[in-house]
């Protein structure tokens, strides 16, 4: 090879590596965890906010008294994730069901998961206290 040739592969390759350094890595959130705790009833007490959640095409008006989304990130200086107005429930039939009839009167606390810019939220566990 010539020097010019190896002179011009260098020169490309520190090129190549100035430009790679010279942005920060993308800030990407890889999941969100969310927590909802409330009841599905159109009044009464909402200290967290008034949210809808869509069950079984459906939706139900749901009066939050807790409201926690926790991400698992790439980058620790990424803004901290907030719970949105409107989610759709996905997952078993048997959670799906078990939040749509809930009584007015039963606390209900859901785990679900969330992906960034979607409205979805994939149940992980659902609780009614009291049980029946």
């Amino acid at each position: 090879m010539t020097v010019r040739v190896v002179s011009s592969i260098v020169s490309a390759l520190l090129v190549v590596a100035a430009l790679a350094g010279a942005h920060p890595p993308p800030k990407t959130v890889l999941r969100e965890i969310v927590r909802l705790q409330g009841a599905r009833r159109p009044d009464g007490d909402a200290p967290a906010g008034r949210m809808t959640l869509r069950a079984q095409g459906v939706e139900h008006p749901f009066a939050a008294t807790a409201r926690q989304a926790y991400a698992l990130m790439e980058n620790e200086n990424e803004e901290a994730p907030r719970v949105a107005e409107r989610y759709t429930l996905q997952g078993p039939r048997e959670l799906l069901n078990q939040f749509a009839t809930a009584r007015p009167n039963q606390t209900v606390t859901i785990l679900a998961e969330h992906r960034p810019g979607s409205t979805d939220l994939f149940l992980l566990a659902l609780d009614l206290c009291p049980p029946r």
